[in-house]
């Protein structure tokens, strides 16, 4: 099992935190602790006078990585949209994409919304799908929010959190002894109301409806999972952190990634972090890292090991190791 194929879209209007630092600081609220935390400098938004959506980012996307792999829509049993802003519930976006690609009739379509570890949590039932069957060879996974359109900024911390975006990749079955390796999941529900859209319900939904978020949510609890359980987990697999080649931890928040880093003393230089210049891009993140990684810093060689760390609104974080 295998994903190399990845193409990385967004909108042409970049921002900074110029403005929304300026906005706070008149309100006499301090930006520099949620900047250290965060790590943010730019992100890219969809304007209120653009005709983008989520799902024409994904279609964007999707077409990319077909075009920049040599791919025709043909060769793709499978299509997962992962999103939590998609652009429709019926039918569900991922058919959508696959009428705009002209994809084949005998092809798997769903929607997956887990929040930030959707694509996680999509590369993995792929991964698991594709070896049980016959027949399915290729899985073509997209990601694409508008959270923008939903966000309350009027809060520090979502005002400039999160980057508008679509990324694409391809998971293709072969005969090689690459891929999945070993999954941990772990939930804690007690936090299920900490994040919320619609903040009432769709019952209760308006037009005007903003995240709730609360601002002392910080995602403390998946850290103290991956603290608790990652060296087990890499142990159980016969290997030790100085193993791994590659570590792929959520984009959310830089202070997470050195508490987790700092912990099992590893290397900087292996933990690569691009929320600063492109935004939180969401459920994409982690595979946005390994894009960058790829293209700015050194490819992969085939047999490297990986080990994702990431979590969702509610929350849910997961591990998984991973052989390119």
């Amino acid at each position: 099992m295998k994903f190399q194929h990845t193409f990385f879209y967004h909108p042409d209007n970049r921002e900074t935190n110029e403005a929304i630092i300026h906005y706070f600081e008149a309100q006499k609220i301090s930006m520099q602790k949620i900047q250290n935390a965060l790590g943010r400098n730019n992100r890219f938004i969809v304007t209120e006078e653009s005709e983008e959506t989520t799902l024409s980012m994904a279609i964007e996307a999707a077409r990319g990585v077909l075009r920049e792999s040599n791919r025709a829509a043909e060769d793709i049993d499978i299509i997962v949209f992962v999103s939590s802003t998609p652009e429709h519930h019926v039918p569900c976006d991922a058919i959508k994409i696959h009428q705009a690609l002209g994809g084949k009739l005998n092809t798997l379509c769903y929607d997956l919304n887990a929040n930030c570890i959707g694509a996680f949590i999509a590369l993995d039932q792929v991964s698991r799908y594709l070896s049980g069957s016959d027949s399915a060879k290729k899985a073509l996974i997209i990601c694409a929010e508008r959270l923008s359109a939903i966000l309350d900024h009027k809060n520090p911390v979502t005002a400039f959190c999160f980057s508008d975006s679509a990324f694409a990749f391809i998971v293709e079955k072969d005969h090689s002894d690459s891929g999945p390796v070993d999954v941990m999941y772990h939930t804690d529900s007690s936090f299920s109301d900490t994040i919320l859209f619609p903040p009432q319900g769709y019952s209760c939904h308006n037009a005007n409806d903003v995240i709730f978020w609360d601002t002392d949510f910080d995602g403390s609890g998946s850290v103290n999972f991956a603290l608790d359980y990652l060296g087990d987990f890499l142990q159980q697999n016969n290997l030790a952190i100085e193993d791994i080649d590659l570590f792929l931890f959520s984009q959310l928040s830089l202070k997470n990634i050195d508490i987790i880093r700092n912990y099992y003393q590893i290397p900087e230089e292996k933990v690569p972090f691009y929320s600063r210049e492109l935004g939180y891009t969401g459920a994409s993140s982690i595979f946005l890292a390994l894009d960058q990684y790829q293209k700015k810093v050194k490819k992969l060689k085939k047999g490297s090991h990986i080990l994702i760390w990431t979590l969702g609104a509610g929350y849910q974080a997961g591990l998984m190791l991973w052989k390119y």
